[in-house]
């Protein structure tokens, strides 16, 4: 474990270097006539005159046109639980997003090729999800729709998209994200934004191909989809309640819903509350085998305080979890307010709690520097299959984060993640690294 702990710091060190310099060389974009270090909002062909002058009088489906680039490089290193067995990459890449504008206000196209390739990935520490199985690079036109609108009130995306609900979203947080293939129908109806539809297949966030909803929920040779249905409700200030179900035939329905609300108790100090809850049981064939019961139902609920004093963000939360089945969520990040970057506190028969501290150091003269640290504790998870107690675990996180907000590196920002698991009652620990630099910046 030393060892492996000293390596992926050793990488880190060379990885924080190599980015400095890329992030030099990759100021070229953001650099204008205008004098360094000034912000620069229009996008870089736009600021050639003959560009200019073509799209100036253009239809709107043309002089509208995003053409927008996110490079990501990622490091990840993992000392698993398991003795004996790590994970490690080091990979590049990143994506090209092209929106056209609305034509007669009716009719977008838009698509977006996403890729990572690899810098350093040893065959005997796969895993990383940075890259695909067997630590191989790969590109991916994950993004491909046509999109008819009316007004706010209702928009209908067909084919290669993002879905961004509870349950079924594009967990951004490798080197590409989840992307669906699907129709689905959104829009704005007074205090609700709504959003549903149909979806037969997804791209993890580590693979070229889409599947199934079934193979990612773990039943092979199945090909079903997955029906999602999300309502955001705002009826006052400072109050919105979410309501989302995801049904996967012959495999589980998931209903979920939540309540955040925000006082501002003087200038300088905010409460924020929220509380959630979610239900989810096998249906139809219950094809699933992560239950000890064909037919299983589990949920999970919890609260959470945020308090802010200025700069300064003290936080609490706590989950308990039904004894049925470990939450699962195959289709996108867990929502629950203890998801953590080795676990997500939502083991089967699981009560959890979470203490954190964040803080943005801007008034201390360090604008776009953030840290944030999280201690989490389970207890009493029992394995949803054995049904035998599971070990305690306790996860401490800690957070780095930096994001140029002006000047000509602006939309660059770098991210140092790192985190300790501990089974406190079984003697084994994991350790993890991530070390993260994105660069966003607008072609046209």
């Amino acid at each position: 474990m030393r060892k492996c702990l000293v390596r992926t710091w050793s990488v880190g060190r060379q990885l924080v270097a190599v980015l400095s310099f890329v992030a030099v060389a990759l100021g070229g974009p953001g650099l204008t006539s205008a004098a360094a270090g000034e912000a620069k909002e229009e996008p870089l062909l736009r600021q050639i005159p003959q560009v200019q002058g073509t799209l100036k009088d253009a239809d709107p489906f043309f002089r509208d046109t995003d053409l927008n680039v996110r490079l990501r490089t990622y490091y990840r290193g993992v000392q698993t639980t398991t003795p004996g067995k790590s994970q490690e990459a080091w990979a590049a890449g990143g994506w090209l997003e092209y929106k056209s504008g609305w034509w007669m206000d009716t009719l977008q196209l838009g698509g977006t090729l996403f890729g990572t390739a690899p810098i350093y990935a040893p065959e005997n520490r796969d895993g990383t999800g940075l890259l695909k199985p067997g630590q191989e690079g790969f590109a991916v036109p994950g993004i491909a729709y046509a999109a008819l609108r009316y007004h706010e009130y209702a928009t209908v995306t067909g084919f290669r998209q993002y879905v961004d609900t509870p349950y079924v979203n594009r967990q951004d947080n490798r080197m590409v994200p989840r992307t669906n293939e699907g129709v689905t129908v959104g829009g704005t109806l007074g205090v609700v934004e709504y959003f549903g539809g149909y979806l037969w297949t997804q791209k993890p966030r580590d693979s070229d191909v889409f599947k199934s909803f079934a193979e990612l929920a773990g039943v092979s040779g199945k090909d079903r989809g997955t029906m999602v249905a999300n309502a955001k409700v705002r009826p006052l200030a400072g109050l919105t309640v979410t309501l989302h179900d995801s049904f996967t035939p012959d495999v589980f329905n998931t209903f979920y819903a939540d309540a955040d609300y925000g006082w501002e108790l003087t200038p300088d100090l905010t409460l924020r509350v929220g509380g959630q809850y979610t239900d989810q049981r096998s249906v139809g064939q219950d094809l699933t085998t992560s239950s000890a019961f064909k037919e299983w139902a589990t949920n999970v609920g919890g609260g959470r305080v945020l308090l802010n004093y200025k700069e300064a963000t003290l936080k609490g939360a706590f989950s308990w979890t039904g004894p049925g089945n470990t939450i699962q969520s195959p289709f996108g990040g867990y929502p629950g307010y203890i998801s953590q970057l080795f676990n997500d506190f939502n083991r089967a028969n699981e009560t959890a709690w979470l203490a954190g501290l964040a803080y943005d150091f801007k008034t201390v003269g360090l604008p776009g520097f953030t840290a944030n640290f999280e201690f989490s504790s389970g207890t009493n998870a029992i394995d949803p299959v054995t049904r035998a107690p599971a070990p305690n675990e306790r996860e401490y996180d800690l957070t780095l984060s930096y994001k140029v907000l002006e000047g000509a590196l602006r939309g660059l920002s770098f991210d140092a993640k790192g985190a300790v698991l501990d089974y406190t009652n079984s003697g084994r620990t994991g350790l993890q690294l991530r070390l993260i630099m994105n660069y966003e910046f607008n072609l046209l």
